[in-house]
């Protein structure tokens, strides 16, 4: 029997004792300048990111392009689908899961369900889930029940609190009942032992200067428990910190993926540029890894 995304994840966690998933995310003008200057961006970009999957996978649990960064070069899809291959591959054991935040109708998830799972090739993918049930039941398919389908709940982005915070008539914040709302459609629709939440990391509060908020993914664990993984942006170039985020979320393996992109992707632009994507990702495991000890 296939090995459930979450299976998968906890058991490649156990195995590197790393929470770190490493965002791919290239940009044409951050390509290092020792990358064959005479090939097409594309087959640049490819080169730079297989590089830096190679000196990152010692060290991950996950890998996590995001599918914008791709979609705006020539010929990107092409460099995305070889990345993927390269992981799985390469390192059959690291889930690969695309950063898409795909949402709309019945049908037009349908063609995103075939674009990212059968030709990306990817094993999770996230979904807004603002156009209702639809936008998460039309990502499923029933012979591939173990694939991480991920809603977002509460973002990383700092205008996000002016559209998720919005109080409802019974006191509840939106992205509380986002949770809420997610978790019950992944359990009707038989998948919520892979599904998960993208839930921001603790982060300095913007009213209260010097005090570190982290009440929502305290918050949201009162609310869903270990019933959904969390995957959390916005350590690194965005400010989270990581002992508060690891103190109220973690439950174990399997439950949440520290996301880092820009810091381990542009570690270097040099020619060192895959060692030292590698040992920024080696950097936050080992950070991650002193807080865990110190709470657990």
């Amino acid at each position: 029997m296939e090995k459930g995304f979450r299976q998968k994840l906890a058991e490649r966690q156990v195995e590197v004792n790393s929470l770190v998933c490493v965002g791919l995310d290239p940009l044409p003008e951050k390509i290092p300048e020792c990358i064959f200057p005479s090939w097409r961006t594309s087959n640049r970009i490819l080169a730079q990111m297989c590089g830096i999957v190679d000196a990152t996978a010692p060290y991950t649990s996950m890998f996590k392009p995001q599918r914008a960064h791709y979609e705006a070069i020539p010929d990107g899809s092409r460099v995305l689908q070889r990345i993927v291959y390269h992981i799985h591959s390469n390192y059959p054991g690291i889930p690969v899961f695309l950063d898409c935040k795909r949402g709309d109708i019945a049908r037009t998830q349908q063609r995103y369900r075939i674009a990212h799972f059968e030709i990306d090739g990817v094993d999770g993918m996230n979904f807004s889930p603002y156009m209702g049930k639809d936008c998460m039941e039309q990502l499923v398919d029933k012979d591939h029940l173990g694939r991480a389908i991920v809603g977002l709940c509460y973002t990383s982005n700092s205008s996000a609190r002016k559209t998720q915070d919005v109080k409802l008539s019974d006191g509840r914040f939106y992205w509380e009942f986002m949770a809420e709302i997610t978790l019950r459609w992944a359990e009707e629709l038989g998948i919520a032992e892979n599904a998960g939440l993208v839930m921001a990391a603790a982060y300095e509060s913007p009213k209260d200067s010097g005090n570190i908020f982290s009440k929502h993914l305290s918050r949201c664990r009162e609310i869903i428990g270990d019933k959904l993984w969390f995957l959390i942006p916005g350590i690194g170039i965005q400010g989270g910190f990581i002992a508060e985020t690891i103190k109220v979320s973690y439950l174990g393996p399997g439950t949440i993926a520290i996301n880092s992109s820009s810091a381990i992707t542009f570690a270097s632009l040099g020619e060192d540029f895959a060692e030292a994507a590698g040992g920024a990702a080696k950097k936050l495991r080992d950070q991650i890894n002193e807080v865990k000890a110190s709470t657990m």
